[in-house]
């Protein structure tokens, strides 16, 4: 499927002011906060259909005589019912009586008559898929999808005895009520069974059909109709998968769909999702959880992308003709095209590639593709550290950087088959790698001097050992070095500023920040739009997951000192410092930089905007610590803001508001500007509790979280959550029911956490 798009809080599309100054109108300025709409895996869906209906999907293989006579024969205007899939609750087959609306020369068009021009479907939208799929990709103007498909990956199944294949709009059943997850369009091989004798197979089209959803993909829009094209270039591809390899592996079916798409022309697969968590099981394939699986999608599109720029698409189609699924596959292709390398080494070279990317150091070791992330690693400024307790999945990886101090000595042990590389940055900017061996000590004596950073990539790729999604691989290491006490910035926002939005009166801008032990709040930083005064503050964070501000620390007036007039330049000058160093407020603990609101913008047209009221600038970004409170009718509340309906996972947004702390080391105070550090996971509140309990929780980077309750046996009780969130504070309720909706009588309760290798458990108690 395309475009698997997980969405924290949302809202739709709000007014910029960017470098051109548009103002849009009053009702796109402020949105109402919603949940929207987005693509989902099909495959799950399609697997309880299947064992709903008693339907082995492994004794379907592609036929090879052909069991139909002729061809459809098709015109424009003809009758069939087809049979579709109904992926509700309800498991059952059922007839989509359709009319052929367009034929070219690989594909018939039909629509489902209910849908035909009542605003979901009309010419013009099949007119456009049709040109897609037969004539033009964004890839190349002159061929379609089925032709570029075909040259680079093969040929589609054949058992109806009609080259051409039937895109059937309509209006998948599956469940979508308005918000979440639907299904965008999706291939059954169900439907290449021709034996229409056989037990459980009586409802088969016995026909290459690839099924479109007409209704939430929006095809009589620009952005719905790309996204859908995309979904069919992933799909044609699993049927073409299909007829040379019938039950190949999850990860690499839909590796080679991802790719699909690329080669098509369409957007490369959400990368921020894998860039967050490069330590994770190669195969691993979360389907029966919609929010997990998105970073597996993320992971097998960065895979085959490497994969197409190193090899080209010759690799995929030299992989589907060898007929040899999963690793094996993959073996056997890399040893026809390149002798020289083995998976091993493959994966070595990609994991650097994430990494580096950077194509001059080493051809292998970067992409072409523009944009793609940098893979999340844990920083460390102060050389002298002591991690007893790491541990990497098989074909996972960390990255651990040193990027402060000077005279670096690591010293990595291990009892396990793992491999270690240091990624080292020159102070001149260039980048060398070389092995390291574990439990021998790694120096660097240059550290801080000729080099600037060291990065050790950390990874598991031995062949000979068997492993699974559950199984790590044990490591430690020391660090030693001199902490030069040097001032480091670390800032949520990497460019400059893009826009501001105009928040209406009583609205509030603010950003969390993680506390660090020892600290003390020195000052913050912020950059301003206008001249004008800004009034801010600095609270704890809230215990309660309703609320952001907890006690009020401080009261403050941040004043502009330069205006900008036309477009932004290329670094803002309008940076503004605030002391704070005279509270003397402990940043030990999570707290809350936040400005109001307190007059209405100007906009940027208005002669008088110079002195008028202000507003703190914003970027956008794949994640973010930034919160806005509307007072915006029935969505008053805390935030988090995106902008970009069609990618809004890279654009949620960022405000320019830094903080910094100071503590003591050897004498001096050093200045770090903040960022989530560690894992917690916080004692409940209140505890003991009747009847609900609200459970805290700190990420330093945006992970998977799963959160379970047990009783005093250790048998689970509730799954309270399994989903991606992003870095920073989180909380979430528990109301002491179980799985089954029932209440929990009284007794101790376990509650446990687990986000990538971090797990902690806790001990709560319900009286009643």
């Amino acid at each position: 499927m395309k475009k698997l798009v997980l969405i924290l809080t949302v809202l739709s599309t709000i007014g910029i002011f960017g470098q051109t100054s548009i103002k849009l109108n009053k009702s796109a300025e402020k949105g109402i906060a919603q949940e929207k709409s987005y693509p989902v895996d099909a495959r799950p869906f399609l697997e309880k259909f299947s064992k709903a209906n008693g339907i082995d999907l492994s004794k379907i293989k592609p036929e090879k005589s052909l069991k139909k006579s002729s061809a459809w024969g098709f015109t424009v205007g003809s009758k069939h019912t087809w049979t579709a899939s109904d992926l509700t609750t309800t498991n059952e087959f059922y007839d989509v009586p359709s009319t052929c609306r367009a034929v070219g020369d690989n594909c018939y068009i039909f629509v489902e008559d209910d849908l035909w021009n009542k605003d979901k479907v009309d010419q013009n939208a099949v007119n456009a898929v049709l040109n897609a799929f037969e004539k033009s990709t964004p890839a190349n103007p002159n061929k379609g999808i089925y032709q570029t498909v075909v040259e680079n990956f093969g040929n589609p199944p054949d058992v109806d005895h009609d080259p051409r294949i039937i895109i059937l709009i309509l209006d998948i059943k599956d469940s979508y009520n308005g918000s979440g997850g639907y299904v965008s369009g999706y291939f059954f091989s169900y439907n290449q069974e021709t034996d229409k004798s056989k037990p459980g197979f009586s409802h088969s089209n016995a026909a290459e059909i690839y099924y479109l959803d007409g209704v939430q993909n929006k095809l009589l829009t620009e952005a719905g109709l790309t996204n859908a094209m995309s979904t069919t270039a992933h799909e044609f591809q699993h049927m073409v998968h299909f007829n040379y390899i019938e039950e190949e592996e999850t990860f690499f079916d839909e590796a080679w769909s991802l790719a699909a798409e690329v080669i098509c022309g369409y957007e490369i697969y959400n990368q921020n999702l894998y860039a967050q968590e490069p330590d994770h099981y190669f195969l691993d394939w979360r389907r029966n959880d919609n929010t997990a699986v998105l970073t597996d999608y993320s992971r097998a599109a960065r895979f085959s992308l490497y994969l197409y720029e190193q090899y080209g698409s010759s690799f995929f189609r030299e992989f589907l003709n060898k007929g040899v699924k999963g690793f094996n596959g993959v073996t056997y292709t890399l040893g026809s095209i390149d002798k020289s390398i083995t998976f091993s080494t493959l994966m070595e070279n990609w994991f650097l590639a994430n990494f580096i990317n950077d194509k001059s150091v080493n051809p292998k070791w970067g992409y072409s593709y523009p944009g793609l992330p940098k893979m999340a690693d844990t920083k460390y400024f102060n050389p002298n550290v002591s991690v007893s307790s790491a541990s990497v999945y098989k074909y996972g990886v960390d990255y651990i950087t040193f990027t402060g101090g000077s005279n670096l000595n690591v010293k990595f042990t291990t009892n396990e088959s793992i491999q270690l590389k240091a990624i080292k940055r020159t102070s001149s900017g260039g980048v060398e790698v070389e092995n390291v061996s574990f439990g021998t000590d790694y120096s660097l004596p240059s550290f801080g001097s000729d080099y600037s950073e060291v990065t050790f990539m950390v990874y598991m790729v031995d062949q000979n050992i068997s492993a699974t999604e559950n199984t790590k691989f044990k490591y430690t290491f020391n660090a030693t070095g001199v902490f030069d006490n040097k001032p480091i910035e670390i800032a949520y926002d990497n460019t400059e500023p893009v826009g501001l939005y105009p928040w209406d009166i009583g609205d509030s801008v603010a950003v969390v920040f993680k506390g660090v032990e020892g600290a003390k709040l020195d000052s913050i930083r912020v950059a301003l739009r206008t001249l004008s005064p800004l009034q801010g503050g600095v609270w704890n964070i809230a215990n309660s997951a309703k609320y952001l501000l907890g006690n009020k620390l401080a009261s403050f007036e941040a004043v502009g000192n330069y205006y900008v007039e036309g477009n932004y330049p290329a670094k803002w000058p309008n940076w503004v410092k605030v002391d704070l160093s005279s509270y003397n407020i402990s940043a030990d603990k999570d707290f809350v930089v936040s400005f109001v609101i307190d007059g209405d913008y100007l906009g940027t047209n208005n002669p008088n905007n110079k002195n008028g009221p202000n507003r703190v600038m914003h970027t956008y970004q794949p994640t973010s610590q930034s919160r806005t409170y509307t007072m915006n009718g029935d969505a008053k509340g805390w935030y988090n803001f995106y902008v970009d309906d069609v990618v809004p996972q890279d654009s949620f947004i960022v405000y320019l508001i830094r903080a910094y702390v100071s503590y003591k080391t050897t004498g001096n105070n050093d200045v770090i500007e903040l960022l989530p550090t560690s894992y917690a996971l916080d004692q409940n509140y209140p505890n003991p509790f009747n009847p609900s309990t609200i459970i805290t929780y700190t990420l330093p980077e945006m992970n998977n979280v799963q959160i379970k309750i047990y009783d005093a046996l250790g048998r689970e009780v509730r799954s309270l959550l399994n989903e991606v969130k992003s870095a920073g504070k989180h909380s979430i309720l528990w109301d002491g029911m179980d799985n089954f909706g029932n209440r929990v009588s009284s007794g101790t309760y376990f509650y446990q956490i687990i986000a990538g290798d971090f797990v902690q458990t806790r001990k709560m108690v319900m009286v009643k």
